[in-house]
Parts: structure tokens; sequence; C-alpha cells
């Protein structure tokens, strides 16, 4: 998945790994873009489990840890 952000753009990327980038100017587009890939992408339990989540740093990083748990 890290290479899908890295083709949509290294503001996409940037939004998703790195903390700092949220005081970026470009952040809110980048982490929208995120926000729509991931949500196109995942199935319906892990949906459940970051509906709540606006940013696309916090919900790449729940899943990531959830990964490890499985």
């Amino acid at each position: 998945m890290n290479s899908y952000f890295k083709v949509l753009g290294l503001h996409v990327y940037l939004a998703t790994t790195k903390r700092s980038y949220v005081d970026n100017a470009k952040y809110l587009e980048a982490n929208a873009q995120v926000m729509i890939a991931l949500k196109q992408t995942l199935n319906k339990d892990y949906l459940f489990m970051i509906f709540h989540c606006d940013s696309a740093f916090v919900v790449w990083n729940t899943l990531i840890s959830l990964e490890r748990y499985d």
C-alpha cells in the first residue's frame, strides 16, 4: 500500500507516514486523497474500526498496529 501512496504523490505518501506533515499546507488535499483510497480498499470490518478517524496518519498507523496482532 505504501507504493500505492507514493504513486498518488509525495504529499499523499507524507500525509500517511509522517506525523509532522500535518502542519504542511498541502496536507488537507493529500489527507483527503488517502482517506478516499483507504475507504475504497478496506473491507467492512476495517472500515468500522477507522470510521471515526479523520487523519490518514492515524488510520494508517491503526491499520499497521492491527496487522501486528493478526
